[in-house]
């Protein structure tokens, strides 16, 4: 006998909705960190050498951090897509399982 699955679109719909959510409420902090962390090289100082090591590593870390978040904002935007897509399979497949074509 074979098994029976179901699969409850209702609740990947919720999935979907909950990550495009997450994906939105990402866009600020992704936001911030680009444009509210910034500061001008004389914020750390003039006149030694570690105020330009200073400005560096910030700048570095800056751009690591908008990278990680925007890599976040992809893997979340691909899981979206992908879930959506199998939402969209499975809706077919149940349609096509209620409703078989005669030929």
């Amino acid at each position: 006998m074979a098994e029976q699955f179901r699969v409850d679109l209702e609740e990947l719909d919720v999935v979907v909705r909950q990550l495009r959510h997450l994906q939105r409420d990402m866009d600020e902090p992704g936001q911030a960190v680009k444009y509210g962390t910034t500061l001008p090289t004389s914020a750390f100082g003039t006149g030694f050498d570690e105020a330009g090591k200073l400005a560096g590593a910030h700048d570095g870390m800056q751009a690591y951090m908008a990278d990680v978040l925007g890599a976040l904002q992809d893997l979340l935007h691909t899981f979206g897509e992908k879930t959506e897509a199998s939402r969209g399979a499975y809706e077919d497949q149940e349609h096509a399982a209620r409703h078989p074509q005669h030929d």
